[in-house]
Parts: structure tokens; sequence; C-alpha cells
């Protein structure tokens, strides 16, 4: 939009423009006393999905803003249908009394919802993990970190050469992360996999290049986990799974925008010591999903007695990966 445009909207108008265009990649949710409302592009894509009436905005310009809205008292449940939709949802609130405040009402974004950081019932499976990914990538090395923001389960791993991909596609198969991060300009330095951006069934998000440098990621686990050193996580040896792992931390401090508290421990892993189960692997031997691609006519679904929700994720973990070590093993069966 040109400045004089610009300048011909009112003073609201103005604000919400300055503060979408900190979020040009997501649905921004802008109050407007007892409402949310959308404009412009946002406004059009949300009528759609939401199945709700695309209005307009100053009727008396030459070219009227779109505008829809819900109400906020039950946002949740349109926020739930844009996130599987697809979108983030930026959520912008009103930081001012309307009555005490002389001229325009301070606004904030205080949070952004994406698929991977998706906390509330109504966009989460009790029983499974909604996981946030990120990929790190060097030379011929890369690293993968991966997140549960509703329980704060955090991994990471690294590969140490080019011909692991293989191993990094069918830990995403594994994993299946409802939201990849992955750096600015990977496909300009790296030879990044193909099969990332293939029939993907989770979002794909780009965080800047410098997140992922070593130095800047152990700051954000030190600070995280307020430690004065990451050694005893063993990120010295895994700078490339530490990096990932900063990226996952620089991404939920920009999206939630509130305590992290929840998150306390890092568990760096090797992928070598557990069994690789490809996608078709684990569709075949119908080890979590049946032919019908239900959990019920499913191995898990046959063997899962868990009583919590907590269990139920863990068994279906045991499943997806399995324990190499034999003395492992041992202690796991002696444990049940």
């Amino acid at each position: 939009m040109v400045i004089e445009d610009l300048l011909s909207l009112t003073p609201v108008m103005q604000q919400y423009l300055n503060l979408k265009k900190a979020y040009p990649d997501s649905i921004l949710l802008f109050q407007m006393g007892d409402f949310y409302e959308m404009f412009y592009e946002d406004a059009k894509n949300a009528s759609k999905i939401l199945e709700i009436a695309l209005t307009s905005r100053e009727k008396n310009r030459e070219n009227p803003i779109p505008m829809c809205g819900v109400p906020i008292h039950a946002a949740d449940s349109y926020i739930e249908r844009l996130i599987k939709a697809g979108f983030k949802v930026a959520v912008c609130v009103q930081t001012e009394n309307q009555p005490t405040t002389k001229g325009i009402v301070r606004r904030e974004v205080v949070r952004v919802i994406t698929p991977g950081t998706a906390i509330s019932a109504g966009l989460l499976r009790e029983q499974e993990n909604n996981y946030l990914c990120s990929i790190s990538f060097e030379h011929q090395r890369s690293g993968l970190a991966y997140i549960d923001l509703s329980t704060g389960e955090f991994a990471a791993t690294q590969f140490e050469n080019s011909t692991d991909y293989g191993r990094i596609k069918d830990e995403l198969s594994r994993i299946a992360p409802k939201e990849l991060l992955i750096p600015e300009g990977t496909a300009n330095n790296h030879p990044t996999p193909d099969f990332l951006f293939q029939e993907a069934s989770y979002l794909i998000n780009y965080c800047p290049a410098w997140v992922y440098e070593y130095t800047y990621a152990t700051q954000l686990l030190l600070k995280q986990f307020q430690t004065k050193s990451v050694d005893p996580f063993g990120c010295k040896e895994l700078p490339l799974a530490t990096t990932a792992a900063g990226s996952i931390l620089y991404y939920l401090n920009e999206t939630q925008k509130s305590s992290l508290s929840h998150i306390n421990s890092l568990r760096l892993y090797n992928s070598h010591n557990y069994m690789i189960l490809d996608a078709t692997t684990l569709r075949n031997l119908e080890i979590s999903q049946g032919p019908d691609g239900r959990k019920e006519s499913s191995l898990l679904g046959v063997i899962d007695k868990t009583l919590t929700a907590m269990g139920a994720r863990k068994i279906k973990n045991w499943l997806l990966q399995p324990l190499l070590d034999a003395d492992l093993i041992e202690e796991r069966l002696n444990s049940v």
C-alpha cells in the first residue's frame, strides 16, 4: 500500500496495518470491542474457511476494505478451524480500556498460534503428541530437534553426513510433526532433501539463518534451563542438534510471548541406538494405524491398555522407536 493510501485510512486501520506488517504470514485477529476483526486478504481467506459473511469497512472509499469478524467469546472454535486449515493465527488484543482512553486504543499481539504450538483442547488429541520440529544444516551434517509444547517433551539428534537424509525422513515419519522449521535460504546454501517439501503433512516455516548459530543456540538453552553450561546435555558433541533445539526456543519465544518454564530439559539421543522403522514399514506392519487408518485395528490398538493419556503417548513412542541395546531392553522389561 502506498503512503498516500495509508494516510487516507482511519487511525485504527493504520494501526492494524502497522501490526499486520510484523505478522505477514499469519491471519491477524484484531480486537475491536467484543469482536476479533479481520481485514483485506485475511478476511477473504477466513470468511471462506469459517463460513461467515464477508462485509466491508469504509464503504465510501473507492475500494472498500474487505472485513469479517467473530465474537471473542467464541473465538477458540474459529481459531481451531483456521489452524486445522493450515494457517497461523496472530491474536491482537486491546491493552487499554476504551472508556478511559482518549484517542486510539493501544493494541498488541499477545500470541501467535501455529499447528506446532497449539495447546488448546480442541486442537490436541489427548493420547497423541503435537510436535513442532526443526532441522539445521551445515556442510554435510544436519541436526533435528522436536518439542511438544503441551507436555514440555524436548529432544534432539544429529546426522553426520548427507547419506543420513533417509534417516531424517524416517525420523519425520516417526515424529509426525504438525510444523517444521528450517533456516531461511536453506535451498540455496545446502543440498536440502526434496522430501521435506514433497507431500508434506506439516506446515513449513522459516527462521533467520543466524538463529542456527551454535553460540546463539547455547545462549538460548542456558537462559531457558537456568544453567551455567550445556555440557551435561551433551551439546558440545552434537552441535547441529543443539542449533536445531535453539531454533525451536527462538520460535517459541517469538510466537508464545509467555512463560515456557515447563520446558526444563533437553534429551539428546543417537538415532543409531534405536531400530529405524520407515514409513513403509510402519504402514505394512500396521504398527500405529490399521489398513483403515484407525488406531483400533493396529498393533498399538491391541496392546494399548494404558489408563492415562501420558501412558498412551509413552507406549506409542516405544513402539515407533524400539530399543536396540539389550541392557536397556531388559531394564525396561523389568520396570514393566
